[in-house]
């Protein structure tokens, strides 16, 4: 919507039309095809080096259009207006120096780091889940910290990848993510001890963990069975049968090299009480944290972004004070609801797989299978998983 679209094409990304998703115990998987909802792809894996210098670039662009542009720097300190902020003695200085001050008293005063001090009507915090702005505001947070890490990293392959692989472990979800050319993004959930020794081992090494993390470790293949298919043909009459409920179940291509260094981060979720306050709006990890087994972490922020952006248009365009708190609640009433929901469903799922336990094993497949052959479910979570709406269940 922005234009910045148009210079992430030109750079590395990879669309994805296809995905699967399967457990270690070899019970069950599910694939998910773009055509199934009738459209081309699933998604995009974008580099953040690529969204961001695309998104600078655009900015670039368009700098006639924006009043002041200060980048780099970093934010000092702010303060927000008080009702009790001294604006000065009328009648002891100028009358334009005494209206400037009464007018910046009701604005946010912000300090950076090259020594300029702007004052403004919104502050938008979008400085990730440690959010400065909103530990200054004093806007609380509920949310409890995961008993895993995160390794991330880029592999290379022989071929290129076009499918989006993850598969659930013991220890936590592997994932392969085609990033264009012959690449993919490693995002491996497992324990902090494991993390710290995973990043440590050799490359070689570690290529060969990833490679039996994605085929026969930990676990066999799963297959289908003919109740599979009975359960594919009784729902096939409400709403059609998915493409990708015929599809079997493929081995991901394997990793011949690392070409990147491996980064860990502790996993977390998070919420914030509040998204708004007066002349502040929070959005992205600076409002909400999620466990990245779906990837949805960045959706989400997007997704805060857009409707704050409407928000404000819709503001500007009748004149109202775009820092007003009967305003930015909109935004906030918008987003909480699809935020909390996704948080709790992958909060959810991180649950669910965290335990290795016969009947809960047994459920998990069912879960599985039941999103492989019931054709509306599938369709539906993937509709949910692409935004296009607001619960994976029927509605």
């Amino acid at each position: 919507d922005i234009g910045a679209w148009e210079h992430i094409l030109q750079q590395r990304h990879a669309f994805f039309g296809k995905m699967q998703v399967w457990d270690y115990t070899g019970l069950g998987y599910t694939r998910y095809n773009a055509s199934d909802v009738c459209k081309e792809y699933l998604g995009c894996v974008v580099e953040n080096k690529v969204l961001c210098n695309s998104l600078l670039l655009r900015l670039q662009e368009q700098k006639e259009d924006i009043e002041k542009m200060v980048y780099p720097t970093r934010l000092v300190s702010l303060a927000f207006p008080s009702k009790s902020r001294n604006v000065g003695v009328a009648g002891l200085k100028p009358p334009s120096t005494e209206a400037e001050e009464l007018r910046r008293s009701n604005l946010v005063k912000l300090d950076l780091s090259d020594g300029q001090t702007l004052y403004s009507k919104l502050v938008v915090g979008a400085d990730g889940s440690k959010s400065n702005v909103r530990q200054i505001a004093g806007i609380k947070t509920t949310g409890w910290s995961y008993p895993q890490s995160a390794i991330i990293c880029t592999v290379e392959h022989t071929a290129e990848n076009d499918t989006a692989w993850q598969r659930f472990l013991p220890s936590g979800p592997i994932a392969l993510l085609p990033i264009g050319d012959n690449f993919s993004n490693i995002v491996w959930t497992m324990s902090p001890e494991e993390a710290s020794r995973h990043k440590s081992m050799s490359s070689e090494d570690f290529v060969m963990s990833v490679n039996r993390a994605l085929d026969f470790g930990y676990g066999p293949h799963p297959n289908s069975s003919s109740l599979d298919h009975y359960v594919e043909r009784l729902f096939s009459d409400f709403g059609g049968t998915a493409a990708s409920t015929k599809e079997c179940f493929e081995v991901p291509p394997r990793a011949i090299g690392l070409i990147s260094e491996r980064m860990a981060f502790p996993l977390s979720l998070m919420h914030s009480h509040d998204y708004v306050s007066k002349r502040l709006a929070l959005v992205g990890d600076a409002a909400h944290t999620v466990h990245p087994l779906a990837g949805q972490g960045v959706n989400l922020g997007f997704g805060d972004a857009a409707a704050l952006a409407k928000v404000i248009s819709e503001g500007v365009s009748v004149g109202a004070d775009i820092g007003d708190l009967s305003l930015l609640n909109r935004y906030e009433n918008d987003r909480k609801g699809a935020n909390v929901a996704m948080a709790a469903v992958l909060d959810g799922f991180q649950k669910m797989y965290s335990v290795d336990f016969g009947p809960l094993n047994v459920l998990r497949a069912a879960a599985f299978h039941g999103a492989q052959y019931i054709s509306p479910l599938k369709k539906n979570i993937i509709s949910y998983a692409m935004g296009d709406r607001k619960s994976p269940l029927f509605s």
